[in-house]
């Protein structure tokens, strides 16, 4: 609908929800005239609303001037510029033109501008901008849209490539260079260009290196098959600084047992440098268990621990197969389907809730959750859709799935069971989404897992009974795969849980056990294992640097960073550390490489089958880097949500398709743990 109509006054505003807006704000401008009968609190929620979006798009519009600022014509990778890693500014050198060709006509008469002045000046030019070129403008652009639209129509180009930074930047550099711009041929492309932009993500490894010596480091890998049973592994290494993709092996013609992943994974440390890796983390197949078997026996220094976000997903389906659980998301599905198969239907759901109702996750589980919080959050919208007269005229609820739909929506039982699955959802899906980040996790875990347990146990009014099969689930999935001397170690060393807890902890004896274990591991000289054992007791009593204000303060502070605790207050022990910098600075998962798979695919399609391995690997090197250095830079990303510009686009979402995958039965033969 085009028109809305005031409740105060009847006038009728046309073209949009924002003219409605300005109407009730009392604010001129959009062709509308004050509401004279607005109540204040109605006024005042108005212009809170105007402000908070003309705040939103003022930052979206800054993050992109930023982002086509960086273009600079006058510098090329590879050449003279004034930055540490790969990432800092590059120092402007205007060059005067040689030709006409080469640059815009109108070059020649000035300068080459800062990316400041550049801002500036266009700020500038938009304010004294006519309305007549204002409209010639918009007819340019609509022009060159064309063009730029014809070639992803030719190419089969998806179009939310549009969103991507490099994007933004390619149409910078093109209009700074003017007319005449003669774009890279085939070869230049994936010959000279694409080597220039390796090397440019090469020179940022410097930084990661630098984090590798001071910190340590973790190996990731994984095995996965695409759909044309192409055989694949990813070798990803993570530190303090972030995660870095190192390659991509085409692992078809092999086979891929414990042997030949040791011998992968070897040969990475070894490249790296075996005193900066701490340990390995994978998902827990059996031919995992059986490279860790060898790695240990090579290089014991080193840990193989299973990686956090696959068990905790395992815990999310052993969830969801509950029979209630299932059930819920059964008739879920029923609705969601409903919705997203009539134009229709879709359209009118969405102006009633302003928003879409489904949403992806980065795992089966991980959607079941996200679109039962959806519903959870959108139940008094939904209602309202089926109650509506529009709906009722469609006629799709007297067809038979919009018979079961509507019997979903008004089941007060349904939505019962969708509160209860959310409530044992949602604790662990938030560990997720603590795992899932690059952001260090190692001193987390632990204390997240029983905060989980609590949290649970609390929504239930701390009935154990209501909630005791999905504590048994998590209690085996935790026993058996992540209660090793890292995970239990990273706890007692992280001070915003051990001192709380720290009678407790004493007690149980088995987190100051793994402490020692990681000493004996990691150390070689024993005079300094015995330096550690010894601070161990500073530690404890919480004196010297510990006991300052500061130190006090600052470990109270859940969102703190622990290792940067220690290198700030743990000076009166320094031994110990240098062993819990390197603890507190590792990852629980390896879903950084996991995440990476569909780059390969992507790359490896069948127009570049014929491509030079060395080539095929160089397209993936240079795509995932730079998608990690995007992921990195997103901070407000959902890390258990797809990055997907529609969520019509998700070809696996059950929750739109209707189509459940096969069951997939994963035997994980329960190994005799890893003594590191």
């Amino acid at each position: 609908m085009n028109a809305l109509k005031c409740n105060f006054c009847d006038k009728i505003c046309t073209n949009g929800v924002t003219r409605i807006k300005f109407h009730l704000a009392c604010i001129k401008g959009f062709n509308v005239k004050p509401c004279p009968k607005v109540p204040s609190d109605v006024k005042k929620e108005m212009t809170t609303l105007l402000l908070m979006s003309n705040d939103a798009r003022e930052k979206k519009v800054e993050a992109l001037e930023n982002v086509r600022g960086k273009v600079n014509l006058d510098h090329s990778e590879g050449e003279e510029s004034d930055e540490d890693n790969g990432n800092a500014i590059v120092m402007l050198k205007s060059k005067p033109s040689t030709s006409s060709l080469k640059s815009g006509s109108i070059d020649k008469f000035y300068r080459s501008s800062t990316i400041e002045e550049s801002v500036q000046k266009k700020s500038l030019s938009e304010k004294t901008q006519t309305k007549l070129s204002t409209q010639e403008r918009e007819v340019k652009r609509n022009r060159a849209c064309e063009y730029i639209c014809q070639f992803f129509y030719e190419a089969s180009i998806p179009h939310n490539v549009v969103t991507l930074p490099s994007f933004a930047c390619m149409l910078e550099a093109v209009g700074r260079f003017g007319k005449d711009l003669q774009g890279p041929s085939a070869y230049e492309m994936s010959g000279p260009f694409l080597q220039k932009r390796k090397k440019k993500v090469m020179d940022t490894f410097k930084s990661h290196r630098e984090t590798w010596e001071l910190t340590g480091c973790t190996v990731m890998t994984d095995a996965w098959t695409d759909r044309k049973h192409r055989g694949v592994m990813n070798l990803v290494v993570h530190s303090a600084h972030g995660a870095l993709f190192l390659n991509s092996v085409d692992c078809s013609a092999v086979k891929k047992d414990g042997r030949y992943i040791f011998e992968l994974v070897d040969q990475c440390i070894e490249d790296i440098g075996a005193e900066k890796v701490i340990q390995v983390v994978t998902d827990n197949a059996s031919v995992n268990i059986a490279a860790a078997n060898l790695l240990k026996a090579k290089r014991p220094s080193i840990f193989w621990n299973g990686c956090a976000a696959h068990t905790i997903d395992l815990m999310l389906e052993d969830i969801g197969n509950l029979a209630e659980v299932d059930k819920t998301i059964t008739q879920a599905r029923q609705l969601t389907v409903f919705l997203y198969a009539h134009i229709r239907v879709l359209a009118l759901m969405r102006s009633v809730l302003k928003k879409d109702l489904v949403r992806s996750g980065v795992t089966r589980f991980a959607t079941a959750y996200l679109n039962l919080k959806s519903l959870q959050d959108n139940k008094n919208g939904l209602q309202k859709l089926f109650r509506s007269d529009e709906l009722h005229e469609m006629g799709y609820l007297k067809k038979d799935k919009g018979d079961k739909a509507k019997k979903v929506v008004k089941s007060e039982a349904f939505w019962k069971r969708v509160d209860i699955s959310v409530d044992f959802f949602e604790p662990m899906a938030n560990v997720l989404r603590r795992m899932d980040s690059d952001v260090p996790a190692m001193g987390f875990f632990y204390g997240c897992m029983l905060d989980a347990k609590k949290e649970i146990l609390l929504r239930f009014d701390n009935d154990e009974s209501r909630c005791k099969s999905v504590l048994d689930i998590i209690d085996n999935r935790w026993d058996n795969k992540l209660k090793k001397p890292l995970h239990l170690a990273g706890y007692f060393l992280n001070p915003y849980y051990y001192y709380p807890n720290k009678v407790q902890m004493e007690k149980e004896g088995k987190f100051r056990a793994a402490v020692i274990t990681c000493i004996t591991t990691m150390i070689e000289e024993d005079d300094e294992q015995d330096a550690m054992i010894e601070e161990l007791k500073t530690y404890r009593a919480g004196k010297e640097s510990f006991g300052t204000d500061i130190a006090t303060r600052q470990r109270k502070n859940k969102n703190f960073d622990p290792a940067t605790w220690w290198l700030n207050h743990g000076t009166s022990s320094p031994n110990l550390k240098n062993l819990a910098v390197k603890i507190l600075s590792l990852t629980c998962s390896s879903s950084a490489c996991e995440r990476n798979f569909s780059a390969f695919e992507h790359v490896h399609t069948k127009k570049r089958s014929r491509l030079l391995s060395d080539r095929l690997r160089d397209l993936v090197f240079v795509k995932v880097n730079s998608r990690m250095i995007d992921k990195r830079e997103n901070k407000r990303r959902d890390p258990i949500e797809k990055i997907i510009e529609d969520v019509l686009d998700d070809d696996e979402n059950e929750f739109i398709t209707g189509i459940v995958p096969e069951a997939i039965v994963q035997v994980e033969q329960e190994q005799p743990d890893i003594q590191n």
